[in-house]
């Protein structure tokens, strides 16, 4: 009888210190992404009897390394690469965001359209969201 009293007593007193003892795991700041990209796409399209248009797009991400306010935006692309825009070019529409600073992660999209115009907008990057799946019950 008295075994059943210590046994029920130990037991009881092991789950409760069970989560005192447990260890909790080590916080640690998730590690900073480093995505760099540079992404080409051609696009040719033919219309009914009328000639076919060409427009061409380039993307890429990276960290401003250097920036010269309506002149030039320099990024670091990631293992010693780099890449540098002129932003005052005649020949190009330029939009910059203006929370674009050096330290920014930057996305710059280059654009050729069909009749030869171009186009380059500078803009903070936003890192695609993750996408969740859904559990079925």
């Amino acid at each position: 009888m008295n075994f059943k009293k210590w046994g029920s007593l130990f037991s009881t007193a092991l789950l409760a210190s069970g989560g005192l003892l447990a260890q909790a795991p080590a916080m640690q700041p998730a590690p900073q992404a480093t995505t760099t990209m540079e992404k080409t796409e051609v696009t040719k399209t033919k219309g009914g009897g009328m000639k076919s248009t060409k427009s061409k797009t380039q993307t890429y991400v990276g960290t401003v390394k250097e920036m010269e306010a309506g002149k030039s935006v320099k990024l670091d692309m990631g293992k010693k690469k780099s890449k540098s825009f002129d932003l005052d070019d005649s020949n190009v529409t330029t939009t910059v965001d203006p929370t674009v600073a050096v330290g920014t992660k930057v996305k710059v999209v280059e654009m050729k359209d069909a009749n030869g115009a171009k186009t380059m907008t500078v803009s903070p990057y936003m890192a695609p969201a993750k996408k969740t799946t859904k559990k079925k019950a």
